[in-house]
């Protein structure tokens, strides 16, 4: 089982990266980007208002969004580029496209989505030292993304059971998705599956599943081949640490 930090707001940027670095038992690091209207792509701190946050980035520029603890995602690859120790990262990219597409704004949302995912490229591209995946909850990025043919893994975040629609690398399963048949069906197919895990009931929830008295030994094996995402992953370690 991998463990995988999510980066939240109860640590700095610099702390999260940091405590991802030094802990030897978290295997990878995943943030949230969003593109701000000046083109410039930034980490930030979802919380449960995430979409506002999300449009707010959007609709401003870099330097008039002061009040929210954004870093250029340029920036922190470059540092983590030119450290000797590195671990995987997922870049969890956020819609950019307004809420409602019409044929009003239709040309532009696709012109802007385009620009995003070149300048995320184009920052790639520049921190080759690094192990990149990028997935996304947007179906139309990770369209465009594929018909760019990176040199990174693309991956899916599902908020529903629809996976055949779409062929990545890698799913995302927000917890209330889990589905062992889901699982074992994209694990058959040689896919990487990561479980986020996002609160403590599902945390729990996880575990007895997994470890629990009702457990089976074929859950305990696919427990060997996932990955759990999650803010707290020394809560993961400490519970998971015997398998």
């Amino acid at each position: 089982m991998r463990i995988i930090a999510q980066k939240s707001n109860t640590l700095t940027t610099r702390d999260f990266f940091v405590n991802g670095l030094t802990k030897d038992f978290i295997d990878a690091m995943s943030f949230n980007v969003a593109y701000t209207k000046d083109n410039k792509i930034v980490i930030f701190n979802p919380d449960d208002s995430g979409i506002p946050i999300t449009n707010t980035i959007n609709g401003n520029n870099f330097n008039e969004l002061k009040d929210y603890e954004l870093v250029l995602l340029e920036d922190v690859l470059s540092n983590l580029n030119n450290l000797p120790k590195k671990k995987d990262l997922y870049i969890n990219l956020s819609p950019s496209n307004p809420s409602v597409l019409n044929e009003t704004n239709l040309q532009e949302a696709n012109a802007r989505m385009n620009d995003y995912v070149n300048e995320l490229n184009r920052i790639i591209e520049q921190n080759q030292n690094l192990t990149i995946h990028v997935h996304s909850i947007s179906r139309n990025l990770i369209t465009v993304l594929k018909r760019q043919n990176p040199n990174y893994k693309i991956g899916f975040a599902m908020t529903g059971i629809d996976f055949n629609f779409i062929d990545v690398d890698y799913y995302v399963l927000i917890s209330n998705t889990q589905d062992d048949l889901v699982i074992d069906t994209l694990l058959d197919q040689g896919k990487e599956v990561i479980l986020y895990v996002y609160s403590n009931y599902y945390t729990a929830y996880i575990y007895e599943h997994y470890q629990g008295e009702k457990s089976t030994p074929h859950l305990q094996e696919v427990l060997t081949k996932i990955g759990i995402m999650s803010n707290y992953p020394e809560i993961i370690h400490k519970l998971f640490e015997t398998n």
